[in-house]
């Protein structure tokens, strides 16, 4: 068994004096490179994809209020009985981001506006949701006979 000085424990013991033994150029390059290793990996891991970019219109329901907000313009090549009441369900949303970026895609892909504001109080939301609501309603019928 090895003994422990109070000072140092024995794991340091061990190492330091060969540490000590390693002088000169090569130790200073290795120094270096671990400098490098330790700052070059959490940049060369953000540059592989940690984003949080979304990948799709699924991306609605991501938990990650950016995501959600940023995937609302992934919709365009999708048809409008898919996409028209996911953004009405995205006016509910919890963050202003979410239901500012559901509203004015709305109002891009649809050209209606029921006076939606999205930072308004929520019972001004939930009435302009309604009209929302209301008028996709009346709209399926048209959807259905032109399918």
């Amino acid at each position: 068994m090895i003994e422990q000085t109070d000072q140092q424990p024995a794991f340091r013991q061990n190492l330091l004096p060969k540490c000590r033994e390693r002088t000169g150029e090569r130790w200073i390059a290795i120094t270096r490179s671990c400098r490098l290793l330790w700052i070059g990996s959490p940049l060369l891991l953000i540059g592989l994809g940690c984003g949080i970019a979304p990948k799709g219109f699924r991306s609605l329901n991501n938990p990650a209020a950016i995501v959600r907000a940023r995937s609302v313009g992934y919709g365009d090549n999708l048809p409008d009985a898919r996409v028209v009441p996911a953004l009405i369900d995205r006016l509910n949303d919890t963050d202003p981001v979410v239901r500012l970026s559901a509203h004015e895609e709305l109002k891009k892909r649809t050209g209606q506006d029921f006076g939606f504001v999205p930072w308004g109080q929520p019972s001004e939301r939930s009435q302009a949701v309604a009209r929302w609501k209301q008028w996709w309603e009346g709209l399926k019928p048209d959807l259905a006979r032109n399918r």
